[in-house]
């Protein structure tokens, strides 16, 4: 088997499967009223051609503004954004883009953490979707909905005064999944710091997909492998975080795909402890 052969979810042997639709299932659905197909890329990408039916938004980081993306959307924004992508508390969102599953996990997380579970992934993204020949359009579609109720799951985030004290908890455990240059503070992301935080364990997020035509999350053996020979403990709770709580999402799904629950994602990330002085930091 050619290692970049895309394997689809229901064989990669994960715990937890429930946050895939099939591109043959989605196709299926596309006039299903309660869908929501959002495509979590750039709007230059979304422009150029998405799938029918799909919507988009400006900032797929659901941060704070555009000039503060520090920490995610507070309730009430988040709760307008949802409305403007035509989404309320019944509908099914699936999320695709063409990043790995880099800003639809992004989004589940968001989901997640307000309140909302109703909401999937497609397993192999857009690229799939085009290599199956699928329909595609350059058709803007524009929803609305008029309310979507916030539930905070506080369990899901991690904030900085945690973060701080989960350093010399023994039972915590730090993952860093930003690059080599910015774990070592060569690449500083135009903070005034560089560097991590003292502890971590470092991953690259890129290690936890495939490569190819179709990129995918890898298999839960290899990514069992992965953890374990960077001397990562299943039995710990974990801290996920990268720049600015993006890749740091993306990673708290790997982990609750292998059947990780102990899991929380620093939303505010280097970009938020770089910048107070106060925090510790290694290089």
């Amino acid at each position: 088997m050619n290692k970049n052969e895309f394997i689809p979810s229901k064989k990669r042997g994960y715990v937890e499967n429930n946050i895939f639709v099939s591109t043959d299932w989605l196709e299926k659905h596309l006039n299903d009223p309660n869908i929501r197909i959002v495509d979590t890329d750039s709007s230059q990408k979304y422009n150029i051609s998405h799938i029918p039916g799909a919507t988009n938004v400006i900032d797929n980081y659901y941060k704070t503004s555009l000039e503060d993306r520090v920490h995610i959307q507070n309730a009430n924004k988040f709760s307008e954004t949802m409305c403007s992508l035509g989404i309320d508390n019944e509908t099914l969102v699936i999320a695709y883009d063409r990043s790995a599953g880099l800003y639809s996990l992004r989004l589940l997380w968001a989901l997640n953490y307000y309140g909302h579970t109703k909401v999937k992934m497609l397993d192999g993204g857009y690229q799939k979707w085009l290599k199956e020949d699928k329909n595609i359009t350059q058709t803007i579609s524009e929803y609305n909905s008029s309310k979507f109720n916030i539930n905070i799951i506080h369990s899901l985030i991690a904030k900085k005064e945690y973060v701080r004290e989960s350093i010399t908890n023994d039972d915590i455990q730090i993952l860093d999944v930003r690059s080599d240059d910015e774990w070592t503070g060569k690449n500083k992301r135009g903070g005034p710091r560089g560097g991590h935080i003292p502890g971590a364990i470092h991953i690259e997020w890129t290690n936890f997909h495939t490569n190819g035509e179709i990129p995918s999350l890898k298999t839960s053996k290899e990514i069992k492998y992965i953890l374990t020979n960077h001397g990562f403990s299943f039995d710990k709770k974990t801290i996920t975080y990268c720049q600015g709580g993006i890749r740091a999402a993306h990673t708290f799904w790997i982990l609750r795909l292998i059947g990780l629950e102990m899991v929380k994602n620093y939303d505010g990330s280097w970009r938020e402890w770089g910048n107070d002085f106060t925090c510790p930091i290694s290089n």
